[in-house]
């Protein structure tokens, strides 16, 4: 097998979270779309995407007296959930997906995810019913 180093960046991981987040019924998610009212709906929506930032230490490769240990990872993540969610539920399924999808992608272990609830937004459809 040939050797070498394996380095993810921390913008990696805080894409994985973003991605998680858009799973997670109730949990206010960025849009990619460039069409001229995107850009409008982001500027209005930008004091409810959510932040992340991540915090890793990267996996060693070990010698033969000692195995490869695994990276460890931690996120702090800002979010806007849905009004009349339940805020413990969902922020719970937000930890789990996010888990999942780090574990699962980078081998990465999780060791925290911090939630930090800054917001309750109105849900979509009545946002256009007041419109």
């Amino acid at each position: 097998m040939v050797g070498g180093k394996t380095i993810i960046s921390e913008e990696v991981f805080a894409d994985l979270a973003k991605t998680a987040m858009s799973k997670v019924d109730n949990v206010a998610a960025v849009t990619d779309e460039s069409s001229a009212l995107a850009a409008v709906v982001k500027k209005v929506t930008d004091r409810v995407i959510p932040q992340v930032v991540v915090r890793k230490t990267d996996a060693v490769i070990g010698e033969e007296e000692q195995p490869a240990s695994v990276g460890h990872v931690s996120f702090e993540i800002k979010v806007s959930i849905v009004y009349g969610a339940n805020i413990p539920e969902t922020t719970a399924k937000l930890r789990t997906v996010l888990l999942d999808e780090v574990e699962r992608i980078t081998g990465f272990q999780v060791d925290k995810v911090d939630v930090i609830v800054e917001k309750l937004i109105k849900h979509e459809a009545e946002v256009h019913s007041e419109e």
